[in-house]
């Protein structure tokens, strides 16, 4: 197990060398260069010629060159090396012994072929993220249709589930990666109730029957209820689908909130036919203070349409693409767009689904603006933790 992570730390450390070096200008890199082998020149020189290992140092600006200017840099930087280290060095310097022709020729092929492996790698990992990036557009593009027989067996359920109430909620804590503090909570549903099935299911069957925007504002009621207690600067995030945005009840759980920061998520996963009518509704329920956030940005296409025509306050990253970012491109382009983005619209980007630390330290250098996962919280009552101590913790490390 550790000679495995050892490679996936190797292969980490080389594509972040990589991109550097493919970003880097190109007047710095070749300045870079010049200065590396001319300083190991000096170096091999002063300390007595090439009887030492030290003309291995040129390997670095061979690899250098070849991370930035792919296989012709990688040969240039290579013969030079070769003409530095072999005839422009004697074998000792104090006794004025020259290199033999063959011994700087076999070192200036070593060069050569080490230059070229680089390069060659370079393009391998290349065509490999290349296809990576295909692969998972495919797969993003891709929707998966609904079944309604996975809710089939609630539908003669949900009149006795709404009208006894019995569900309760439950409360995911969402912190700041700035300092660490607690800013929001989300509210989910738990149903207390035979079968189990996934909340999802439970409100997708109460919307086949009819009852799907009674359920969600029963539940987003319960949810108000018992945040009573939550601080004032913390905000209480709920679900709702475009139908309960424009319902009466939900406006009137607002005005009857008492200056309590609300914030309503709309999933990717809702349909909105009708923009302009929905930021008509919009219009209302933000004039009483609400802000509006996307939830599962980056799972489809909905996400990005609901983005562009919503102006969320918040957009909130779908854990398909903030797990494992770091060893996919197709993520890392993704949310690299959708931070600029959020970052130039005003809006704050809220990352979901972080479930390891590795995920927590990347999105916070990239600039997220808050976590929710089960690596700083899972669901629960309230109360919260103010602060998470891992993000404190992490926080001196940027």
């Amino acid at each position: 197990m550790e000679a495995a992570v050892h490679r996936q730390d190797s292969a980490s450390l080389f594509n972040r060398a990589a991109v550097r070096g493919a970003r880097a200008p190109a007047v710095l890199v070749l300045a870079v260069l010049v200065a590396m082998l001319i300083g190991i020149w000096l170096l091999v020189h002063a300390t007595g010629g090439t009887k030492l290992a030290l003309p291995h140092l040129f390997y670095l600006p061979i690899i250098l060159a070849a991370l930035s200017f792919g296989l012709r840099g990688a040969v240039v930087t290579a013969l030079v090396a070769t003409v530095l280290s072999g005839p422009a060095m004697p074998l000792d310097v104090p006794a004025g012994e020259p290199q033999t022709t063959a011994g700087w020729l076999l070192r200036g092929a070593m060069f050569l072929l080490v230059g070229a492996v680089a390069a060659l790698a370079l393009v391998v990992r290349q065509r490999a993220d290349a296809q990576q990036l295909s692969t998972e557009i495919r797969s993003a593009m891709t929707s998966t249709p609904h079944d309604d027989r996975s809710h089939g067996a609630l539908l003669p359920l949900i009149d006795a589930v709404i009208d006894g109430a019995t569900f309760h909620p439950v409360f995911q804590p969402i912190y700041s990666l700035t300092d660490g503090r607690l800013v929001a909570v989300e509210a989910l549903t738990r149903f207390d109730v035979q079968p189990y099935r996934t909340p999802d299911l439970w409100f997708a069957a109460a919307a086949h029957v009819g009852r799907g925007v009674e359920l969600e504002i029963a539940a987003i009621a319960a949810a108000i209820v018992a945040a009573e207690d939550l601080p004032a600067e913390v905000s209480l995030s709920v679900n709702a689908s475009p139908a309960t945005l424009g319902h009466p009840g939900l406006l009137d759980l607002v005005r009857a909130c008492d200056g309590r920061e609300l914030t309503v998520e709309v999933t990717e996963h809702a349909v909105i036919e009708d923009y302009h009518l929905m930021k008509e509704r919009l219009v209302e329920i933000r004039a009483l203070g609400v802000q509006i956030a996307v939830d599962d940005a980056g799972a489809g296409i909905a996400s990005l349409q609901h983005i562009v025509q919503l102006a969320p306050e918040i957009i909130k990253l779908d854990i398909s693409l903030t797990q494992h970012a770091g060893s996919s491109p197709f993520r890392r382009a993704m949310a690299g767009a959708l931070i600029e983005f959020a970052h130039r619209s005003g809006a704050r980007l809220v990352v979901e689904g972080i479930e390891d630390a590795a995920d927590l330290m990347l999105w916070s250098a990239l600039g997220a603006d808050a976590v929710q996962g089960y690596l700083v919280g899972y669901p629960g009552a309230l109360p919260a933790l103010a602060s998470n101590p891992l993000i404190v913790a992490m926080a001196p490390l940027h």
